[in-house]
């Protein structure tokens, strides 16, 4: 009689481990929001084409196209330092870092996240977004603590099918 429950036990203990993903992480603390600036040539591939309300192509992006001569000195500062950025941008984690005259949505449209910069005869999009990080608490649990559960939740299940096929 004490196999069938430890069978049931360990087989019913070994799912809720492989599960893990459905309950794990468990927020810990705030995200930790950084903040991005990135420079891109405008073209194909771009939300910048035929479909979108800033076309460059066509005569309709007259409000949407900034000259660069245009863009406050600080902005001018954050668009040269991402266009000359081998990664093609940077990031910074201090909200005093941030550019006053820019603004950092977590979902950028046009004009408001993303500018097109006309800057000597070539237009270029200019990208700035928040980007929210997970705490280390969260990152930790993602990589050790639920492939570890998950594993020991697997071995959990093949100790409950074979004590149970050892009692037949």
């Amino acid at each position: 009689m004490r196999t069938p429950l430890a069978v049931v036990g360990l087989l019913g203990l070994g799912v809720c481990l492989m599960a893990n993903p459905l309950y794990l992480p468990v927020a810990i603390g705030e995200p930790d929001p950084a903040y991005t600036h990135t420079v891109q040539p405008a073209g194909e591939g771009s939300p910048v084409g035929p479909e979108s309300p800033v076309d460059p192509e066509a005569g309709n992006d007259s409000d949407a196209v900034v000259a660069y001569a245009d863009l406050a000195p600080d902005a001018r500062a954050a668009f040269d330092r991402a266009h000359d950025s081998p990664e093609g941008g940077f990031g910074v984690e201090d909200p005093d870092e941030r550019v006053d005259s820019l603004s950092y949505p977590a979902e950028p449209t046009p004009g408001n996240g993303l500018l097109i910069v006309e800057y000597d005869g070539e237009r270029y999009e200019f990208w700035t977004r928040t980007v929210e990080r997970e705490p280390g608490a969260v990152v930790a649990q993602r990589a050790l603590l639920q492939p570890v559960a998950f594993l020991g939740g697997f071995l959990v299940v093949l100790a409950g099918v074979a004590l149970g096929l050892g009692e037949n």
